[in-house]
């Protein structure tokens, strides 16, 4: 494995979890979460970690300490914004940048593992993560050529109806060379519906210069869920086992998914 760096996404504050305390605090089995995605990194053997934090960036800093470094997002304008902001960690760096999210604590270490391989692969230049539902939630959808290759994600809003019926969508979850990384972040615009920087851009990007974007599929639901609210937290929490996880796997509203339980 090339040399590795990670940044995790942690500046929301996460309106929906009904609470001041930021997002990423917010414990899952007696861990907070943005500390089971370090872990999750830390498990690979990676030890160079830049968390982007932002609201109540003091208290996140406290709560995880000094063994990671720290870009700061003061104005929340996408996720390609935050990912810019660890641009000073990443200059001059040659080598393989994981992009996560600090919501997603049941991320598997052997699937960012699959996403650095396929990343070292075929000379690619980035991996995403995506999972195929055939009731997709508002995840971006991944527009492939006729030769199976990525050409872009399309988030939900900007979907026309022949996008939105894609059913294999993104999860949230990069590798990249880093170089390549940097030069597609100076291309983002804000030319889109929610008025961002769209991280996701960067796959159109990179396949716009002719360069390849592979892609891992996830065999789960379970890590792929992300902690947007009160009710995918218990439920998170309510996760005994795999099999029960994809038994779900149609119900990626984990609110729905927790009705049906009870």
């Amino acid at each position: 494995m090339k040399e590795t760096r990670v940044v995790i996404l942690a500046a929301g504050k996460g309106t929906r979890m009904q609470s001041e305390l930021p997002k990423v605090l917010h414990k899952v089995e007696g861990k907070t979460m943005i500390q089971h995605s370090i872990d999750k990194v830390r498990e690979l053997g990676v030890g160079d970690i830049i968390l982007v934090v932002g609201y109540k960036k003091e208290m996140v800093q406290e709560t995880v300490g000094d063994s990671v470094k720290y870009a700061v997002q003061e104005e929340q304008l996408g996720t390609g914004h935050a990912v810019m902001q660890a641009r000073p960690f990443l200059e001059g760096f040659e080598g393989n940048v994981v992009v996560l999210y600090g919501d997603m604590p049941l991320i598997n270490p052997a699937t960012i593992k699959k996403l650095i391989d396929a990343r070292e692969s075929d000379n690619a230049k980035g991996a995403l993560l995506t999972i195929v539902l055939d009731n997709p939630p508002d995840f971006g959808r991944i527009v492939r050529d006729e030769a199976g290759r990525v050409l872009r994600i399309v988030e939900k809003k900007d979907c026309s109806p022949e996008e939105e019926a894609i059913k294999e969508v993104n999860v949230g979850m990069y590798c990249f060379d880093s170089q390549e990384l940097l030069a597609a972040l100076d291309g983002l615009s804000t030319d889109n519906a929610q008025g961002e920087y769209y991280l996701t851009d960067v796959a159109g990007i990179m396949a716009d210069k002719g360069l390849t974007v592979k892609t891992v599929t996830s065999d789960t639901l379970e890590e792929t869920l992300g902690i947007n609210d009160p009710h995918h937290l218990e439920f998170a929490e309510s996760l005994g086992d795999i099999q029960y996880a994809e038994s779900l796997y149609e119900l990626i509203d984990a609110t729905l998914a927790m009705k049906r339980k009870n």
